[in-house]
């Protein structure tokens, strides 16, 4: 088939959304070229319009990593493109027959990308379709950055190539703002680039799942897992300069100038390296001192309020003749009524005694024997008062009274002198 009566048609290489493509021949000078026919198409009446806006997007440029085109125009009832024929393949060939990729390997191909995207952006034109396919290989193993079918370019301003609500380009590589549907500028593809760069070093995109809608929202919520949690050697500046581009606000990431630079090899721990949001892969931080201190000072705060209300309970309850019930943990002894013993007092109800009656004596009364060595054994009824413990930012001791009885020592019980001038014994905490 003879197309514009010079392009010599061949054997199909590829066939995509708009047309298919035929290795050809330009008759007049002689060279291969790569033809690319447009056929109507009821299904999508904007398809022509896109078949432009490539041949014009392309025009523009003249860079090595950018696929040349030479030549556009009518062919029956649709329309052909003459370009650059490029014959070693595409990224995603390569990523199919051999899996994720070294690293080097992977920093190689994004860095030319992106210097064809660069020079692209330079003509302020937005190719908006990044991914595997479209980046194609020489069989030198030069990177040329294919297909600007749905490219922005400049004079078009905010003209939309899909009705309302409809978002354009391939799902896995689609930036954050474009998921949301705003409009886009060169770093949606640098973000897209971004993806391709994942995808090339752990064998998938950063964001998968069942529904397109669902890929979507993962764009722009969630954070992609870190490759070194897979790959170890992908850490350091290539792991940081990875999730930079990965950003999700567009001014974080780094230009595609940048990238085709060296970016990827000298990204520092400064470089943005993603969104706030916390992947699940990353590691939990442990609250910030200011937290903790404030955490320690209620925690103080609510033992020192139960503390005083154990006290001020055990006066209140204390208050009656008739000493509340104890349990004793430790040996137990056959109470002796052989002789009238030193009464034992509550420690509580003594001062209590003594506050309301000071002419009161205390009558012998029988009760259980204990023994005058502190049990090694704490008792299960809550100390009214708390024994001190290492100073904290929050923790308050205060003056011993004859009232509140302390943790069991080694210091002996204070002795309290009875009305009656015999010294009654005040047993030690836990024994009654």
């Amino acid at each position: 088939m003879l197309v514009a009566e010079r392009y010599r048609l061949g054997a199909s290489i590829g066939r995509g959304g708009m047309g298919e493509v035929f290795r050809g021949t330009d008759e007049q000078l002689g060279r291969p070229v790569a033809v690319k026919l447009l056929l109507p198409s009821d299904k999508d009446p904007r398809a022509a319009e896109r078949f432009h806006r490539e041949a014009r997007a392309a025009a523009r440029l003249n860079d090595p990593h950018v696929v040349a085109v030479y030549d556009f125009g009518n062919h029956d009832d649709g329309f052909f493109l003459a370009m650059e024929l490029v014959e070693g393949g595409s990224v995603a060939d390569e990523l199919a027959e051999k899996g994720p990729l070294p690293k080097d390997r992977a920093i190689d191909l994004i860095e030319q990308s992106a210097a064809g995207l660069a020079a692209a952006h330079q003509q302020d034109v937005v190719h908006r379709d990044v991914k595997p396919s479209n980046l194609l290989l020489t069989t030198d193993g030069t990177v040329k950055v294919a297909d600007f079918g749905i490219a922005h370019v400049p004079e078009e301003g905010a003209t939309t190539l899909t009705g309302t609500g409809q978002i354009i380009g391939s799902v896995h590589y689609l930036a954050p703002e474009r998921a949301r549907g705003e409009r886009s500028g060169k770093p949606a593809d640098v973000y897209a680039l971004g993806c391709v760069l994942y995808q090339l070093v752990t064998g998938r995109p950063p964001f998968t799942a069942d529904h397109p809608t669902a890929i979507l929202y993962q764009h722009v919520d969630a954070s992609p897992g870190q490759p070194s949690l897979i790959r170890p050697e992908l850490g350091g500046s290539f792991e940081i300069g990875l999730l930079g581009m990965l950003s999700k606000d567009p001014a974080d990431r780094p230009s595609a100038e940048e990238v085709a630079t060296g970016y990827l090899r000298t990204a520092s721990v400064g470089a943005p390296v993603g969104p706030e949001t916390t992947s699940p892969l990353e590691p939990l931080q442990p609250p910030p001192p200011t937290q903790r201190r404030r955490n320690a000072l209620l925690i103080g705060l609510i033992a020192a309020l139960a503390t005083a209300a154990a006290v001020m309970a055990g006066f209140i309850l204390n208050g009656n003749d008739t000493p509340p019930p104890t349990t004793d943990v430790g040996p137990q002894t056959t109470p002796s009524t052989a002789r009238p013993k030193p009464t034992t007092t509550d420690p509580s109800r003594s001062a209590t005694g003594n506050q309301q009656n000071e002419t009161t004596k205390t009558q012998p009364t029988q009760s259980p024997s204990v023994s005058p060595t502190p049990s090694e054994t704490p008792s299960t009824t809550p100390s009214e008062t708390p024994t001190p413990t290492e100073p904290t930012e929050t923790s308050t001791t205060s003056e011993p009274t004859e009232s509140t009885p302390t943790s069991p020592s080694n210091t002996p019980p204070p002795e309290t002198n009875s009305p009656s001038g015999q010294p009654t014994d005040t047993p030690p905490p836990g024994a009654e």
